[in-house]
């Protein structure tokens, strides 16, 4: 009796309940993990009535987002970027995708750009479009086509009227470069025509928005994953190698904002900024946002990060912040930190006890003779 195995309960069978419904055994309901926090989600709103009434805080920054197909994920990714920590900011957005400066364009936005900044009252405008552009345009003499010199000398000429009107009202305006794609010519076209687009912005003396290097990887390829701008590798791009999901507008957000926030926080001023009587910006209020912290800055510097000894280097025309946020770069190294594996000998900080020989001693006996500290030399 002591060594009787005792039997095994029979294992419930599952089978018809007397209802006729399957009957087993019961299963406790697996508990669910926490929900992660959701990030935080801006509003973009149609005009600037519908942004004041939307806050009890004045909107003293009303960022004018038009475009095309592209715009509507920009706006959204400032207005994500604002919501946190620019209560006073807001997004306002009109977008479509016959947006454009041909002049068949059905949304001609040479001349209804201007006209909305206008009656909306924007701090800044910030355009994004062209990729509705890149099609012939018809002229008497036949289609001029894509980037040709007749297309390019049309193009540029509405082109500088756009940006002569937005200037002429005293407001910054930004034009954001057109991205990559993941058809090889389309970038390549798309390139090409960035370089026409930049090369007038900045003659024309606005703000000119760079987004290629946030959406290809260290090789020039096109990315469709990669990182975002909390550091994590998320798809930046839609299915058809052209749109932007929600972290890639958000990328897109910290490219712009890089050139416009620094202006909407009292930084240096750019074209058509308010400035004070001794010439410099108007001082802006609030903190600045995290993406400012991880390009803009108040001066437009980038700020030095946790546990570097000094600023990071700096490549011609690249922000070293971005590169370690957006490109994923590692920080430089740094001597004496833990993660320092570099192999130093013996001695090689200690200082020389000895001072080199003075220029010219020994000349002309083919020997060099070093004075040691406090001796005299024969």
């Amino acid at each position: 009796e002591l060594f009787r195995v005792p039997q095994q309960q029979p294992r419930p069978v599952w089978g018809p309940a007397p209802g006729g419904e399957l009957a087993g055994p019961e299963v406790k309901p697996r508990r669910q993990a926490p929900a992660e926090p959701a990030e935080p989600r801006g509003t973009v709103f149609d005009t600037a009535d519908a942004a004041r009434k939307a806050s009890e805080q004045p909107r003293t920054d009303l960022v004018l987002v038009l475009g095309d197909d592209y715009a509507a994920p920009l706006a959204q990714g400032l207005a994500d970027a604002f919501v946190a920590d620019r209560p006073q900011a807001a997004v306002l957005a009109r977008s479509r995708p016959d947006s454009g400066l041909l002049p068949d364009s059905a949304v001609d936005l040479v001349t209804q750009a201007p006209a909305l900044a206008n009656a909306e009252g924007a701090t800044a405008v910030v355009l994004f479009a062209g990729a509705a552009d890149l099609r012939p345009i018809k002229t008497d003499s036949g289609p001029a086509e894509v980037l040709d010199d007749r297309w390019r000398e049309i193009y540029t000429r509405r082109l500088d009227e756009l940006l002569a009107a937005l200037k002429a009202q005293g407001r910054p305006a930004v034009v954001v470069g057109l991205p990559p794609a993941a058809d090889a010519r389309i970038s390549a076209r798309n390139q090409r025509y960035n370089e026409l687009v930049q090369a007038r912005v900045e003659q024309a003396g606005l703000l000119y928005a760079d987004v290629w290097d946030g959406f290809v990887d260290e090789n020039g390829k096109f990315l469709m994953w990669g990182p975002a701008v909390d550091g994590q590798r998320r798809r930046l791009r839609t299915a058809d190698g052209l749109g932007f999901t929600r972290a890639g507008g958000r990328k897109l957000a910290f490219f712009v904002d890089r050139v416009l926030g620094k202006l909407l926080n009292g930084g240096a001023a750019g074209p058509g900024a308010p400035a004070t009587a001794a010439g410099t910006p108007a001082a802006g209020s609030g903190p600045p946002s995290i993406i400012q912290l991880t390009g803009a800055g108040a001066d437009g510097a980038a700020q030095t990060l946790a546990g570097a000894a000094g600023a990071m280097p700096r490549l011609p025309g690249e922000d070293p912040a971005a590169r370690l946020l957006v490109a994923g770069e590692p920080l430089p190294m740094v001597k004496g930190r833990t993660d320092d594996f570099r192999w130093q000998p013996d001695g090689a900080d200690a200082a020389p006890t000895t001072a080199p020989a003075a220029a010219g001693a020994g000349a002309g006996t083919g020997t060099a003779t070093p004075a040691a500290s406090g001796a005299t030399a024969p």
